[in-house]
């Protein structure tokens, strides 16, 4: 009985207490932080998807190889084409989506030409002028293959160009030239390279640039250079003429190669063992200074940086934009700060607008899709072509 009573009295005492505090709301997770948006190697081409000289094959009926023709499209928005008489010929391109319109700043004037006869000359002159008229009227393009591009005219016609395969895709590309003969290759000021590809060899150290148009692997592990060496003829310091020589000797000398991981050996005399460069950063995120092409239409006011987050761009004016990325696509969201006030007008020839410095480079470019180099150079597609852009204290891998 008396512990019966006992407890009643707790409860009672219980009662008359302060009721208990409230549980507290419980924390919301911490929001997850956005992963970076990365490259995976295949961006640059997905956002320049014409970049390159393309061999003209025909348009509709009319075969063009008899003229060797090619047209070229680079930087984003410039292109340049030939068929026989001259060529060059410059003008702008601009895609959208699988649109396509080419704007010409002067028209054609066909210079001399090498044909022997007169009426191969008068070919030769029909041949750039239908070209030309056929690519000023193009509207749309596609790639059925790697390998093959189609552009279609306003009349339905078609022109099909081609681009060959890599002939030794295990060797290709660009190599880092790690000794010649048994001995260190040491350079000063950039880094001697060789490139392989399409038949050709080549190099450059701290001076000139060679290369060798005959360049065969006739058997397993084993290969050729034909022709001569031929060379830029830019005048060097004695020491730089001495690497020159020894890098066109290592060249013609070439009998032989084999893999060994990252390295590729060349045998011959006096031999040569290159390297892969290390891969890249490929991550969006970083700082960032304008060191290539420049933008159609666009001078340069001033420097032109932008500083990257995960998640927020700033440019050299100080405007800031939010982004978001799909693959190689971007979308920006810029701030109403002043800073982001400048106007992006659309690409007029003979219009140029200033980019840079105090003038928000987000706001007249406003990028929409980026890529990386093979050399580690960001590349971002803009309503004004590529631009081109050297991560901070991050120099070029194959020197600048």
């Amino acid at each position: 009985m008396m512990r019966l009573s006992t407890l009643l009295t707790i409860a009672a005492l219980g009662a008359c207490s302060a009721p208990a505090a409230p549980l507290a709301p419980p924390v919301p997770p911490a929001p997850l932080a956005r992963a970076p948006a990365i490259d995976d190697g295949s961006y640059l081409d997905q956002i320049d998807p014409m970049a390159g000289q393309w061999r003209l094959e025909r348009i509709g009926d009319e075969d063009f190889t008899r003229w060797r023709s090619s047209v070229n499209f680079s930087g984003g928005g410039f292109i340049n084409h030939g068929a026989g008489c001259g060529g060059g010929f410059p003008a702008f391109y601009r895609l959208d989506g699988q649109g396509l319109t080419v704007t010409r700043i002067e028209s054609i004037q066909t210079g001399k030409c090498a044909s022997a006869s007169a009426s191969e000359r008068a070919a030769a002159v029909a041949s750039e002028r239908r070209l030309a008229a056929f690519l000023d009227q193009t509207v749309a393009w596609s790639r059925p293959d790697e390998h093959t591009l189609v552009l279609t005219g306003r009349d339905g016609v078609r022109a099909v160009l081609t681009r060959p395969a890599e002939p030794n895709p295990d060797i290709a590309g660009r190599w880092l030239i790690e000794s010649i003969g048994g001995q260190p290759f040491v350079t000063e000021r950039r880094p001697g390279t060789v490139s392989i590809g399409h038949g050709g060899i080549g190099a450059y150290g701290d001076c000139n640039s060679m290369g060798a148009s005959e360049f065969a692997v006739t058997a397993p592990g084993r290969v050729t250079v034909n022709g001569p060496i031929i060379s830029t003829l830019i005048g060097c310091p004695p020491e730089d003429q001495a690497e020159d020589a020894l890098m066109a000797r290592a060249i013609q000398g070439v009998t032989a190669y084999r893999l060994e991981g990252e390295r590729l050996i060349f045998s011959g005399d006096p031999g040569m063992v290159l390297r892969r460069p290390p891969a890249p950063n490929r991550a969006l995120p970083g700082k960032y200074a304008a060191c290539g092409d420049t933008l159609r239409g666009g001078y340069h006011e001033g420097p032109i940086t932008l500083e990257i987050g995960p998640e927020t761009m700033r440019d050299n004016a100080g405007c800031v934009a939010r982004y978001t990325s799909d693959g190689p696509r971007l979308s920006l969201q810029l701030d109403n700060s002043t800073a982001c006030a400048d106007t992006a007008p659309p690409f007029e020839p003979r219009k140029p607008v200033g980019v840079g410095g105090d003038v928000s480079t987000l706001a007249v470019a406003r990028p929409d899709g980026f890529g990386f180099a093979e050399d580690g150079r960001l590349v971002l597609r803009t309503s004004r072509g590529l631009l081109t852009l050297c991560r901070e204290g991050a120099p070029p891998l194959f020197g600048g």
